[in-house]
């Protein structure tokens, strides 16, 4: 987990079930600044991008995550996530 300054919101643009995982796309203002294996906070779990193409970028949310967190209610409940790179 990591709490810190908050420093964009991202708009999750589509949730992907596969294999017990959960692919999130996410849309973000700060997608240039980007590199595959990054480490982003959403929500306060810290995921690794995987993917980016656009103004959007994907990061991968294993079963045990989402076990602990709420990021497996994303798309019922929630809009947007709070991003913070971790460092």
């Amino acid at each position: 987990m990591f709490s810190g300054i908050v420093e964009s919101i991202g708009i999750v643009e589509k949730t992907i079930q596969h294999e017990g995982n959960l692919e999130i796309w996410v849309k973000a203002s700060f997608v240039q600044e980007l590199k595959i294996d990054q480490s982003i906070a959403h929500n306060g779990a810290c995921l690794t991008v995987v993917e980016i193409k656009g103004d959007s970028y994907r990061v991968t949310a294993i079963e045990e995550t989402l076990r602990k967190t709420n990021l497996g209610k994303l798309k019922l409940v929630l809009k947007s996530i709070s991003n913070v790179v971790c460092v």
